[in-house]
């Protein structure tokens, strides 16, 4: 079955189905930023070349009371326009779930698929107990929840306007029976056409689970989004792109990110790394195992829609 047939004709409007919908909006936004100045060319999940900004924050994930809402923008910044992310706080946990999910997706080759919630903790790489089955059932609940809209504009300054508006979420659905732990999930294709390619960049789930700090986690995914093998970076910059507490005491943040790094590199993921008396974080990645294209999570060109 390819993408388009079967298309039930309530989701159609006019001749369009759902998803060629959204592939024409797609197609619209990447022609409108492959003509602004190559800096700004870049279009991604995470909204800034230079740090990647992640929506997925550090947070124990059996805090639950008044789990917090969030609003986390871009700005006006990009000449291509805006984007927010907008729903509950998202934690790493909720990253890896996610990783899983598009991981089981590539292997099912289909947007609409079933797994369990044995499956998902062993992909985890956590205990198949209560409280963790809980926790990704909540974690499924928050992806689901997680609306990503999208401005782009023209002009500069006060002759700025804006030309198109998008919106969706990253699930579109989740089913979980409670006496046999199946779990039915559907991935949006409105995030796996608009983001999820870039999102995701080139994460091999294997070796992520195998880390063990949040903060080693968090900065895998960044230095996977970078293009060197040599790379530089603030301090302050590299905390804030993870989101990291930038204004603990410098001390406490330099030990954290140390850990992080340190951890890496004892996964052979890093060379070397220094962080230098003036605040700047200098790594080497080895280079055979940041580039291992073969083992990413993620490839959308063969997905079934429905």
């Amino acid at each position: 079955m390819t993408k388009n047939q079967n298309v039930p004709s309530s989701q159609r409007v006019g001749n369009l189905s759902g998803y060629q919908m959204i592939q024409e909006a797609s197609e619209y936004v990447k022609k409108h930023i492959s003509k602004q100045p190559p800096v700004q060319r870049f279009f991604s999940f995470m909204p800034t070349l230079l740090t990647r900004v992640s929506p997925f924050h550090f947070k124990s994930r059996t805090q639950l009371k008044d789990w917090p809402l969030v609003r986390l923008d871009s700005s006006d910044g990009n000449s291509w326009g805006r984007m927010r992310v907008v729903g509950e706080l998202l934690i790493i946990f909720d990253e890896t779930v996610l990783f899983c999910i598009l991981a089981l997706m590539t292997e099912h080759k289909t947007d609409a698929f079933e797994t369990n919630l044995t499956e998902l903790c062993d992909m985890a790489d956590i205990q198949p107990t209560t409280g963790n089955f809980n926790s990704i059932w909540t974690s499924l609940q928050r992806l689901a929840g997680c609306r990503i809209d999208l401005i782009l504009s023209s002009g500069k300054g006060k002759k700025k306007k804006s030309m198109k508006e998008m919106t969706g979420s990253i699930l579109s659905f989740g089913d979980l029976d409670r006496s046999s732990g199946k779990i039915r999930i559907g991935v949006n294709p409105y995030f796996l056409e608009m983001y999820a390619e870039s999102f995701v960049t080139n994460i091999d789930l294997k070796f992520r689970s195998r880390l063990k700090d949040d903060v080693s986690k968090a900065f895998y995914r960044f230095y996977q989004g970078q293009y060197e093998n040599e790379f530089s970076i603030n301090l302050l910059k590299l905390a804030d792109a993870v989101n990291l507490d930038i204004h603990q005491d410098t001390g406490k943040l330099r030990s954290k990110v140390r850990n992080g790094l340190r951890e890496l590199k004892a996964k052979v993921y890093l060379d070397s790394f220094e962080i230098t008396k003036d605040n700047n974080v200098h790594i080497s990645k080895n280079k055979n195992i940041g580039l291992n294209f073969n083992n990413k999570i993620l490839n959308t060109s063969d997905i079934q829609h429905f």
